[in-house]
């Protein structure tokens, strides 16, 4: 069954779902519709307990989000389920929050946005020498709204999440795996597609309201899912996103990316920043 970009197939109560966006799986009003329409699909069907994400594409995993207005869009500018919050950071919350089993195959380039969904995720598997992980958005005056800071910090403390919200630079499998950006990083995409197939066929025997409820408890533990935290950074976002500079650079960045396609400066964004004209 497809959802719009999503194609998906079930094994008993695993969903697995696979992003086709070309070129680069860019996180567009597309995605988020489609993604939406989905979650919401698997809430209220109540068979499904795990859900499973990869991408079709071997070089992007989610690329970063269109942060241009699209006249074809049908998104809302607000969340409908989460009204406080724009379309895209509600959908993170809602992922945050989903009361089932989420699991990220992250083979590629998560960055920015895509990094915000990727940290969404209850647990990441990488791969070496191909997953890359990055918030390049304070190199264009702006703040990661999806979540995705919040949990760096969790995850690797104050100072090392900094080092790198700072630098916008990547952050490859072995590294996210001893950060604890990802649960594991394994050598071939063929050895982490073996290991979950038995993990998920595992979990999927147990009881969904069991496995839902841990989820809430441990999130409760933690204020990064929290919807006050989501609100405070949807609100910083909007608050930079507004400023004359924050333009200019959206604007730059778009032109170095040829509009997202799959060139050059897409695959090495956090280096290629640096020729933006602003910076020279």
């Amino acid at each position: 069954m497809a959802y719009g970009i999503f194609t998906t197939t079930q094994s008993g109560a695993v969903l697995t779902a696979s992003i086709d966006n070309a070129p680069i799986n860019i996180c567009d009003w597309k995605f988020m519709s489609d993604f939406d329409d989905l979650l919401s699909t698997i809430t209220s069907s109540r068979d499904v307990k795990v859900l499973v994400v990869k991408s079709a594409n071997p070089d992007f995993f989610v690329a970063h989000i269109d942060l241009l207005p699209r006249a074809e869009s049908t998104l809302p500018e607000m969340h409908p389920e989460y009204p406080t919050l724009g379309f895209f950071s509600g959908l993170m919350y809602k992922l945050t929050n989903l009361p089932l089993v989420t699991i990220a195959l992250v083979e590629g380039r998560a960055r920015a946005a895509g990094c915000d969904f990727t940290m969404a995720f209850d647990i990441r598997f990488g791969v070496r020498g191909r997953t890359r992980l990055s918030h390049i958005e304070a190199c264009i005056g702006i703040y990661a709204a999806g979540g995705g800071a919040m949990r760096w910090t969790q995850q690797m403390g104050k100072e090392r999440a900094l080092e790198y919200l700072y630098s916008g630079s990547d952050i490859e499998a072995e590294e996210a795996e001893r950060y604890g950006l990802i649960n594991r990083a394994f050598n071939t995409s063929a050895e982490m597609y073996e290991f979950v197939d038995a993990y998920v066929g595992r979990v999927a025997k147990f009881e969904l309201t069991g496995l839902a409820m841990t989820k809430k408890r441990v999130n409760d533990a933690t204020r990064a899912s929290s919807l006050e935290v989501f609100e405070k950074d949807f609100q910083v976002f909007m608050e930079l996103l507004s400023l004359p500079k924050t333009t200019q650079l959206v604007g730059e960045i778009w032109a170095l990316v040829r509009g997202a396609t799959d060139c050059d400066e897409e695959r090495t964004l956090p280096d290629a920043l640096m020729a933006l004209p602003s910076y020279n």
